[in-house]
């Protein structure tokens, strides 16, 4: 693994107030422990303290100023007991120590030695990645997160990568600054070691590094993303365009889309980067789609969160896997974060202290709170399965309604659908198929349109106005199956979201 890049200026700085502040232990949950050790390394350089190192194999080792060995050190009972004796104000790195932290010996050794370096500026640093720590000592480590790598820090690592292959073959780069641009984009929430590994295999296959094989990067994005179990990468295969009406959310859109893009200037206007909003309304009717349409027209990632991937049957899992996914989210930011159904993960019909409960909590308090560039765009078609706290101003920017289409968007419906399956809407009766499906949704109309082209298709002919009129009059919308339920939705939007038009 190469060597990964120094540590941004804030990254140190947060490091060092808590070692100045005597924090004792702190834990860092993270697969990147290289980075980890290069942060503890310039942080160790800077405040003037000596560093040291542990793992099972290695034992203890002072790695800087003059490196050395802790003889017999590799038991973590033995390492323990060399650092509680010594009492130096040093930096220790232990690595690999999560697995033994519920032996009461260990239990009591950390005990003893947050007690002693409570005095003085030494710290023990745990990395690793779900470190489980029992609760009899939980509350004595701090968490440290490590942040994500800037864009710059990313083209550093990737041109590492590039001299080091360089040294075993002839590497020629093929890529504009705009494809640079969109490469480290598509890096951007990646870890070291997989961009080592992704840029590696792209660059042997054929000895060039260029525009065709970011493509591949996206997909083994993708790939990494999904092996995560939470969270599902989507490519951009709608655009604005594709969203038929939607006015008033679209020009809602187009006026924070500046203050996210560029949110240090926005800052300095005196604003906020947009948190994100809530789509509510009746199923069919664009909310997925506009999730997909507003992450192509940003240029950003979209991902998405089922919630049924975050409940387990394991008590506490379901908000590991919640949290799993956000610290993923926020990786990649700046991203946009599709919570489809959010009802699903926060209804309140289960028991009191349940998971959904406790996946509520959780969810709040980071929507709340969170610093990254992560805009999240939550749909739900059952708002009364939504709890009241999450309505309330401040958690999303706006709540937006989304109802049936009216007569101008269901034009556009059918000309898009039309166009998408290699038809001349001109020659069709755009006006009668706007009629007929009044109290259509714009799933319902895509719907008609496809069975025709089956129909037509069967009876080897060409689609036509009568095929479309013969469907939609043979179907039963959600209006009229679901109208009470549809009545009660409008209902309530009147007072407390914003139509879109």
């Amino acid at each position: 693994m190469l060597r990964t890049v120094p540590p941004s200026p804030d990254q140190l700085r947060e490091l060092e107030i808590l070692i100045r502040a005597h924090h004792p232990l702190l834990l860092v949950d993270t697969v990147e422990e290289e980075r980890v050790h290069v942060l503890l390394e310039h942080s160790a350089e800077h405040i003037g303290l000596p560093l040291f190192s542990w793992t099972q194999v290695d034992g203890l080792r002072r790695e800087m100023p003059e490196p050395g060995h802790t003889p017999e050190s590799g038991p973590p009972q033995k390492a323990l007991s060399f650092i509680g004796r010594s009492n130096l104000e040093a930096i220790f790195h232990l690595k690999g120590l999560g697995p033994y932290l519920h032996e009461p010996a260990v239990i009591a050794q950390i005990k003893s030695i947050h007690k002693k370096y409570f005095g003085h500026r030494g710290a023990i640093v745990l990395s690793g990645h779900g470190i489980d720590i029992p609760p009899a000592i939980e509350h004595l480590f701090t968490p440290l997160s490590l942040h994500a790598p800037s864009s710059e820090a990313y083209h550093s690592f990737v041109q590492a990568v590039l001299r080091d292959l360089a040294k075993r073959l002839h590497v020629k780069v093929e890529l504009s600054s705009m494809d640079v641009s969109q490469l480290l984009a598509a890096l951007h929430g990646l870890t070291f070691f997989e961009v080592q590994k992704i840029i590696t295999q792209a660059v042997i296959e054929d000895g060039v590094l260029g525009r065709e094989d970011i493509a591949k990067v996206l997909e083994a994005k993708r790939q990494i993303i999904e092996r995560s179990g939470v969270l599902e990468y989507f490519p951009h295969e709608h655009e604005m365009g594709d969203v038929a009406g939607l006015s008033e959310l679209k020009d809602w859109l187009r006026k924070r889309q500046a203050a996210f893009e560029d949110p240090k200037r926005a800052k300095d206007y005196g604003l906020s980067p947009p948190k994100g909003l809530m789509l509510i309304g009746v199923q069919g009717c664009g909310k997925s789609l506009c999730a997909k349409a507003v992450a192509a027209e940003w240029k950003l990632p979209l991902i998405r969160l089922d919630p049924s991937n975050l409940y387990n049957r394991y008590v506490g899992e379901s908000e590991k896997n919640l949290k799993r996914a956000i610290k993923l989210a926020e990786a990649m930011a700046p991203v946009v974060l599709w919570i489809d159904e959010i009802e699903k993960a926060l209804s309140q019909e289960d028991a009191e202290g349940g998971p959904a409960q406790r996946i509520f909590g959780t969810f709040l308090a980071w929507l709340q709170d969170k610093k990254e560039n992560v805009f999240v765009i939550a749909t739900a078609n059952d708002i009364s399965k939504l709890p009241p706290e999450l309505m309330r101003k401040g958690r999303f920017d706006e709540i937006f309604f989304v109802d049936l289409p009216g007569a101008e968007a269901r034009k556009r419906i059918l000309q898009i659908h039309l166009k998408r399956r290699k038809r001349d809407p001109s020659k069709f009766d755009i006006r009668r198929l706007v009629e007929l499906t009044d109290g259509f949704s714009g799933a319902e109309i895509e719907q008609a349109v496809v069975s025709a082209l089956y129909t037509a298709f069967s009876h080897q002919e060409d689609l036509s106005t009568e095929f479309i009129a013969d469907e939609i009059e043979m179907t039963k919308p959600l209006s009229v199956t679901m109208a009470e339920r549809i009545d009660a939705l409008r209902n309530w939007a009147k007072d407390r979201a914003v139509f879109a038009g």
